[in-house]
This record gives structure tokens, C-alpha cells and sequence, in this order.
């Protein structure tokens, strides 16, 4: 899971109800003028939270990880669909059968450790888009195969929370799960600082009447330093070294940037920006050596001074 903050406020006006509460292992902000609404969007994270969570022991997904063989609710099979989607049009970066590693030899989120050589590669054998099987909503692993949707879970929440807001009839709001962040109408998004997390690199502003962007970094979640950080490849093993944040934005789909972001973390720089070019989207990546890569600003978006 992410647990990057966007420092984030509203352009034009500011809202008098920003509410937030704790899931998903983060806080949860919502800003609405109506408080049925957001009491809404808190209780569909609540109930996204309960069925994706690999740490709860009755979840689904936690279920599906122990017994390999689920049917499943359409939450949860639109998820791992778009979790499959997404590992193919990265080529495998994201990969949401890290879980093998991430939770049982790292044991990220519990008693985290560093693992020898010989547990990555015995975790690597249970790693790969194929140990997943879907037949519409019936989940089957192969033996070993555990799914970790910390690379996708709050992306995908705030896409049914702006799914649910529009069902409600709003027309300005945001919504943002750590990293992630969603708007309904114009929004201003200050992007975090790695180096300095408590201090903003700079600010977008949006006009779009939907703005999506996520960030995936090395700085908040590791083990011991930083070069021991949660993104990692499903190829190797090992945790990223090359970015100290990946910043994804665009008009919309929180689901498809939450799982691109933590991709290209692992990927080489120039890998990174050729797949970013190829599919258009933009981005603002800062690498542990101090350099920063931004891509032209897409209509819609400007930079604040």
C-alpha cells in the first residue's frame, strides 16, 4: 500500500465540509457540500476495505489467498480484471501476485524483515500475472500465489467513489486516499516533495471536469532505508532504486494510474518514459539522484506559479 499525502487544496473556492476518517490503512479526505455523500463515499470504503483487505483475515481477498478458489463479488472481480489489464499493458511491471513476496517474505505491513537471496527467489517462483485465474467471477490461484492489491486498491476506491458522487448528483468534490486523488470539477493538487515530504514541489490546476493523479514513492514506506522500499519488482525481487516519487495525472481513472505509477517505479528511467510517451500520459518523475523528468502539460492542467 501507499501511504504518500498530496498535500491538496481547492481552487476557485474551499469547502466548508472536508471530512476525513482512517481505511484502507490510511487517511481518507472528502471534500463535498453534502455531508449524506461523503457519509457515503466513508461507508463504500469501509465496505471495499473489508472485502480487498489482505489484512483482515475475512476478507475475500484474504480468503482467496488461503483456499486459491473463490467465487467473488463484482467488487472484487472488477478489480483483479483491471489488475490483469494493467500487468499486461505494463509488460508485467505491475503485477498484483506480488503478494508472495511483499506479505510472505518481506511481510510488509506486519513484522517486516529482510529477506536472504534464497526466500526471494523461492517467492519469485509464485510471482507472474499467470498464477492468477479468472473464469468470469470465479478466482483460482496456483499453489503458492498470494494477490496484493496495495498497488491498485485506493485508485480503484476513489474511481467508485466519483462513480457514487456522480450517482448523488455533485458536481465539485475530491476525494483522496493517500497518493491518490480524484475531483469532480476544478481542483488545485500540490505535489509532495520527496526529499523534503513535509514541503510541496509544486501545484497543478486542473479545470477538467474530471481529474485523476497518483504518486508512488520510496520515501514513507521501507524497511530499515530507503533502498529497502515497498515497490517492488516482480522480476527480481528487489525493491526500486532509480525514482524517489512517480506522479501520474490525467482526466480521469484513478485505478489505471495507481496501478501504472507503481510500475514504472520499477522500471528503468529511459523504459519508464518511453511506456509514459507511448500511452500519453503525463507525468512528473523525480529520481533519487535529484533530477526530475516532466512531461508537456496536457489541456485542461496548468502549473500554478
Amino acid at each position: 500500500m501507499k501511504n504518500i499525502w498530496l498535500f491538496l487544496v481547492l481552487g476557485v473556492m474551499l469547502f466548508a465540509n472536508e471530512r476525513t476518517q482512517v481505511h484502507m490503512g490510511t487517511m481518507i479526505s472528502v471534500q463535498v457540500d453534502d455531508y449524506e455523500s461523503s457519509d457515503a463515499v466513508f461507508e463504500l470504503f469501509k465496505k471495499l476495505d473489508n472485502t480487498l483487505s489482505t489484512y483482515k483475515d475475512d476478507s475475500e481477498i484474504s480468503l482467496l489467498n488461503r483456499t486459491g478458489n473463490l467465487v467473488v463479488t463484482p467488487y472484487t472481480q472488477k478489480i483483479l480484471e483491471r489488475s490483469l489489464e494493467m500487468s499486461d499493458l505494463s509488460n508485467g511491471a505491475f503485477d498484483v501476485t506480488i503478494g508472495a513476496l511483499s506479505h510472505d517474505t518481506y511481510h510488509f505491513g506486519r513484522d517486516e524483515k529482510l529477506p536472504n537471496t534464497h526466500d526471494i527467489h523461492k517467492a519469485l517462483e509464485h510471482v507472474g500475472a499467470q498464477k492468477l485465474i479468472l473464469q468470469g467471477n470465479h478466482a483460482y490461484l496456483l499453489k503458492g500465489a498470494k494477490i496484493d492489491l496495495g498497488g491498485i486498491g485506493k485508485g480503484y476506491a476513489v474511481d467508485l467513489s466519483i462513480e457514487l458522487l456522480h450517482k448523488h448528483s455533485i458536481d465539485r468534490a475530491v476525494v483522496a486516499a493517500s497518493g491518490d486523488i480524484g475531483c469532480i470539477g476544478p481542483c488545485d493538487v500540490a505535489i509532495t516533495n520527496p526529499f523534503h515530504p513535509d514541503t510541496i514541489y509544486k501545484t497543478l490546476r486542473s479545470s477538467l471536469s474530471r481529474f485523476a493523479i497518483s504518486t508512488s514513492g520510496n520515501y514513507e514506506r521501507y524497511i530499515k532505508n530507503k533502498s529497502h522500499n515497498h515497490l517492488l519488482d516482480p522480476k527480481t525481487g528487489k525493491s526500486e532504486h532509480i525514482f524517489a516519487s512517480v506522479t501520474l495525472y490525467g482526466s480521469g481513472d484513478n485505478t489505471k494510474l495507481d496501478a501504472l505509477a507503481t510500475a514504472v517505479s520499477i522500471m528503468p528511467l529511459e523504459s519508464a518514459l518511453s511506456f509514459l510517451q507511448s500511452h500519453k500520459i503525463a507525468y512528473v518523475l523525480m529520481l533519487n539522484d535529484g533530477r526530475i523528468f516532466q512531461s508537456p502539460i496536457p489541456e485542461g492542467v496548468t502549473w500554478l506559479e
